[in-house]
């Protein structure tokens, strides 16, 4: 496993960073929506030849100003310069084609995930994160991670290949494409910090929505529709897990408030699956009968339901892991082996379909009658939404604060 670890780590190196920043971290504002290289990285200015900024060229520029803030005003950015040919067979990047290549701390900040829109227009994956980053308010759309006929490409993470500290809040992932993790890739020393965020609609051959291969973060978010195929041809156990999140590392992944839900696999965990790599290929009465927890998964107030191993309920599955309920859970299937206070195994959410229910981002509300509605306590503030939620014993499970 080491060695797997060592080699996914390589595939998401990027090119070096500058030793120094041109003159300290400054606020760009992205004032064209083309996709044009940044014309003089060694000034650490955003201007391309044409004297505009486009995102490319700030993220070009940020990178030589550690620290700076990129500010992308409402409007559609899409990504339309293929990768070079001549880095397909490394395991470098190239800032000026392709997905755009984060090597330095760096702030997004969008107008709004509705307003706001990063398309990679399937071209490349859309960001590649090999700096501490945090995005706000913004919608990432129209990646596809490509195995292509070289040996080192890395197919991994259609909207964002993470190997660093990443906050996402109030973002969009959605319409993404990848062999594994669809939505998002995290590698080995990797955390993600999910906030008020949804990651829906993503494909992949493993870990729909989200893979986690070291420690994570989900709190007031949804994870909803996303979707492992089983085209993919990957060694070992790992092609077909992990509808909605897929996890792989052995640090904690802790999920609260969140609702996860209509998720698909061809194999284990429509909704959840967590086993370090390769172990779940075990036969299942070896993995439940040998008690070795390896990966570690938290769950808070959360709903796990509706999500399938191919035609049948499937919320988790685990092999050499621990799923800890720390109470106030919904899973429909009752597979995700739910026994603290609150939870409620076996039950229907009475979730309605994703879509705009006010809010930034997409949610799947309470329906009316639901078990879910006041049945958790410590709740955070205010729901994904931004919704107030009734703070003691009367908040709702999930994302969602439903309001009669």
């Amino acid at each position: 496993m080491t060695a797997l670890l060592a080699a996914v780590a390589g595939t998401v190196a990027v090119a070096p960073t500058p030793a120094q920043a041109v003159d300290g971290p400054v606020t760009m504002i992205v004032d064209s929506a083309l996709d044009a290289v940044d014309a003089d990285v060694s000034d650490g200015v955003c201007r391309t030849a044409a004297g505009t900024c486009t995102l490319r060229a700030a993220v070009m520029a940020a990178n030589t100003r550690p620290g700076s803030t990129i500010e992308l005003p409402a409007g559609h950015y899409r990504l339309s310069i293929p990768p070079n040919p001549e880095y397909l067979n490394t395991r470098t990047a190239d800032p000026t084609t392709g997905d755009l290549n984060v090597t330095a701390p760096t702030t997004f900040r969008g107008a709004g995930a509705r307003e706001t829109v990063i398309d990679a227009d399937r071209v490349d994956r859309v960001l590649r994160m090999g700096a501490d980053t945090t995005l706000s308010d913004l919608t990432v759309t129209g990646g596809e991670a490509k195995q292509r006929e070289v040996r080192f490409t890395d197919p991994g993470g259609g909207g964002i290949a993470n190997s660093k500290n990443m906050t996402l809040r109030r973002v969009a992932v959605t319409g993404n494409t990848a062999g594994y993790g669809g939505g998002i890739f995290n590698i080995p020393d990797s955390h993600l910090t999910l906030i008020e965020s949804t990651v829906s609609n993503n494909t992949a051959g493993e870990a729909g929505g989200i893979r986690f291969d070291d420690t994570g973060t989900v709190l007031n978010s949804t994870i909803a529709d996303n979707r492992v195929t089983d085209d993919w041809d990957r060694p070992g156990s790992l092609s077909g897990y992990g509808g909605g999140i897929d996890i792989r590392g052995t640090g904690l992944v802790d999920i609260r408030n969140s609702t996860i839900t209509g998720n698909t696999s061809t194999d284990g965990g429509g909704g959840i699956n967590i086993a370090p790599a390769y172990l779940d290929s075990l036969p299942s009465g070896v993995t439940d009968a040998i008690d070795a927890p390896l990966g570690h998964l938290a769950l808070q107030n959360t709903i796990i339901a509706g999500n399938t191993v191919g035609p049948a309920p499937g919320d988790c599955k685990k092999a050499f892991a621990a799923i800890e309920s720390r109470g106030g859970n919904l899973d429909s299937a009752g597979t995700c082996g739910l026994t603290a206070a609150g939870d409620l195994p076996r039950q229907e959410p009475r979730l309605g379909p994703l879509g705009n229910h006010g809010g930034p981002t997409d949610t799947a509300a309470l329906l009316f009658g639901s078990p879910a509605i006041d049945a958790a306590s410590d709740c955070p503030a205010t729901d994904q939404r931004g919704v107030t939620r009734p703070q003691g014993p009367a908040c709702d499970i999930g994302a969602f604060e439903y309001q009669p």
